[in-house]
């Protein structure tokens, strides 16, 4: 029988936080609540670990909200860990086991899953409360029975997989299977009362997007800004400073919001983006940081920006967003959609319809939708690494990789920041909640799961790519190895 859910929020962030602060062991992320779709479930969930049957996993918090409602399972395994939230894909899963999914970062997630440095954040190391940073993931054992990543495993990381998780002695767990499972969207936050007397939705371009990453502006009351919202000022005249908030740790996130910024701001950009009140002396949008799963931009060594500051984690973040006027940041669009105290989303621009500046709202689901309609199957490079180097597996067929140059500059009338977020289970698995693992694959392959998605600031992906993944999981009609044994 379905269960009838209740919309709940949680309490205001500054209450979480210093829960946090002081070692509380408050699960719940700071400010996000769950939504209240429904969703059939086994009704296997428990509070807390209390048998070996449950999987324990993590890694990037970029699909989190998806996953388990940004819900931490904080602590070791054998303490009070919460479950994933009624109406998140993990607690839909039709699994014997719990799904326990630490959102620590995607770097997190690979290190632990290739047992890269196991001493940094040890597989069954407490789980740290959201807003904090990495301790472990609080599985029950080492390893964690699958992460995830919004960046494919490089072929520089897969050579400490081979040695670690297929050594020439010892238990062998096999070839990754890596395939991806979501599209997200990356967005600017901001909070609605600061500006809502002058204007409902705050827009930038894409010049002014740029110019706020890289320091140019620094001011809401810019006159590029002031240009992109009509000729009016969103602050009404009045110097408003901008502090932006960037990720401390290394992920995911960072990188595909660099890996944006280096391809979308290092344009010759045209009229009216090439003159005043846009570009002029010493006023460039250009990113000239580089690309790294870690910040490279103002605030660090290369430019110390005292207004641009780090924070760890999506909720990080978030609840630095929530606690100060006037700031923004890069953050996964889920986590402020569904944030209490509510926060906004810039609209970005993308494309132009009648000489005029087009400008897209990442609440848009048709938008969201558009960034990855046109990725397919064919799109997908077998055995290939993040870095476009071959990772040398013997079961290429198992490592489904999507080069970024797909999404990293969507189509006009898309939402222009885009990521993709895969999955990684270990090939061979001992024994180890084998049929759970590939339950759990072919439900967030299926109908339903995309349903579910889709509700989210979230978008499934092709059924053609969902279709090949599930080809790869059984080995390709027995033609070639089941990708999960």
């Amino acid at each position: 029988m379905k269960k009838r859910l209740a919309t709940w929020t949680l309490a205001a962030v500054p209450a979480l936080l210093l829960s946090a602060c002081n070692g509380g062991t408050a699960s719940g992320p700071s400010g996000v609540a769950p939504l209240p779709q429904a969703a059939a479930h086994r009704g296997h969930v428990r509070r807390n670990d209390s048998g070996t049957q449950d999987l324990h996993a993590g890694g990037a918090d970029f699909p989190g909200y998806a996953y388990n409602l940004s819900i931490q399972p904080t602590g070791y395994y054998y303490e009070s860990q919460s479950p994933p939230g009624p109406g998140s894909l993990f607690y839909a899963a039709p699994t014997q086991g719990t799904i326990y999914y630490c959102l620590n970062s995607s770097t997190d997630g690979r290190h632990a899953f290739e047992d890269y440095d196991d001493s940094a954040y040890p597989p069954t190391g407490p789980c740290a409360a959201l807003g904090q940073s990495a301790t472990g993931f609080g599985g029950r054992q080492d390893p964690l029975d699958f992460v995830g990543t919004a960046i494919a495993m490089p072929s520089t990381e897969y050579v400490y997989y081979k040695q670690n998780r297929e050594p020439t002695s010892g238990t062998n767990w096999g070839e990754p299977f890596e395939f991806p499972q979501i599209g997200g969207v990356i967005s600017f936050p901001y909070r609605p009362g600061d500006f809502s007397q002058y204007t409902k939705n705050v827009k930038l371009s894409t010049w002014s997007y740029c110019a706020i990453a890289n320091g140019t502006v620094s001011d809401w009351n810019d006159p590029a800004v002031t240009a992109d919202n009509g000729g009016n000022s969103i602050t009404g005249g009045a110097s408003q400073p901008i502090t932006f908030y960037y990720r401390s740790d290394s992920g995911g996130t960072t990188y595909n919001f660099e890996n944006h910024l280096n391809t979308a701001c290092n344009i010759t950009f045209k009229a009216p983006y090439n003159k005043s009140p846009y570009a002029g002396p010493s006023r460039s949008a250009a990113w000239s940081f580089g690309v790294s799963s870690s910040w490279v931009g103002p605030g660090t060594g290369n430019d110390p920006n005292q207004n641009f500051i780090g924070e760890p984690g999506a909720v990080g973040i978030l609840a630095a967003v929530q606690a100060t006027a006037y700031s923004t940041g890069y953050l996964e669009g889920s986590y402020a959609r569904t944030a209490e105290p509510r926060v906004s989303q810039a609209w970005l621009q993308n494309g132009f319809a009648k000489k005029k500046a087009v400008f897209v709202s990442p609440e848009d689901h048709t938008a969201v939708a558009k960034d990855f309609q046109k990725i397919t199957a064919s799109d997908i490079n077998y055995g290939e690494g993040s870095d476009e180097e071959p990772l040398g597996t013997s079961t290429p067929w198992c490592i489904l990789y999507i080069d970024p140059k797909y999404f990293v500059s969507p189509p006009a009338g898309a939402y222009p920041i885009a990521a993709i977020s895969y999955l990684l289970f270990y090939g061979q698995n001992n024994g180890v909640h084998t049929s759970d693992k590939i339950a759990l694959i072919k439900f967030l392959e299926s109908k339903q799961a995309n349903k579910m998605v889709n509700k989210f600031e979230y978008a499934s992906l092709s059924s053609t790519i969902e279709t090949a993944t599930l080809n790869a999981l059984n080995g390709n009609g027995g033609s070639q190895p089941a990708c999960v044994q």
